[in-house]
């Protein structure tokens, strides 16, 4: 009898195992798929971005560097083929879940044409800084000098959203979410074959 114990309670083991496996499995495919969806995305908006900030120019804004650089922004856009710049919040969320795979990009992309840039925005200083800490933040980071005025002209209300720019400064395509490496590169890539 305790044989027979034993035997069920491993196939109900296995059963629930096997459950749990399946459900990853299918987690797994519905990200891969959300994924390969935004990759289609992009591939169909080509040309046809329609965020108000496509096409208007970053190196007016005035900015102040907070951690990991001395040098302007303006100069960091104008010495890149491409910079993502994004606009992030230390409350946010997909800010928080993006972060790591931003910083990743940045230092595997360090000795490239690209440079990942942050710009804080809507946020205290005490909050930014433990966010920077936090996610071991290793590429260059701003703040606006008009954060509003700027936000208003560039209709940043969404966070995260992250701006592809070409080395003379303009907003080439735009993306507002989390963003992943996979769809970095092709954003970048679009920039690059722009130019």
């Amino acid at each position: 009898m305790t044989g027979k114990k034993i035997i069920i309670a491993v196939v109900f083991i296995a059963f629930f195992l096997l459950i749990g496996i399946s459900i990853g499995a299918v987690i797994n495919v519905s990200d891969d798929q959300m994924r390969e969806r935004s990759l289609q995305t992009l591939q169909d908006s080509e040309g046809r971005d329609n965020h108000h900030a496509v096409g208007l120019n970053l190196l007016g804004t005035e900015s102040e560097a907070v951690i990991n650089t001395e040098e302007p922004l303006r100069d960091i856009i104008q010495d890149n083929e491409v910079t993502v710049v994004n606009f992030f919040a230390s409350w946010c969320d997909p800010c928080k879940r993006e972060t790591p795979e931003l910083n990743e990009y940045a230092q595997d992309t360090a000795d490239s044409d690209v440079q990942v840039v942050g710009i804080n925005i809507d946020d205290s200083v005490k909050n930014r800084d433990e966010f920077l800490k936090t996610y071991d933040v290793q590429y260059p980071v701003f703040e606006l000098a008009d954060e509003a005025d700027m936000t208003k002209e560039f209709k940043i209300s969404l966070m995260p959203t992250t701006f592809f720019i070409d080395s003379n400064g303009e907003v080439v395509r735009a993306y507002i979410g989390e963003i992943g490496p996979e769809l970095i590169t092709n954003y970048i890539n679009y920039v690059k074959e722009r130019q």
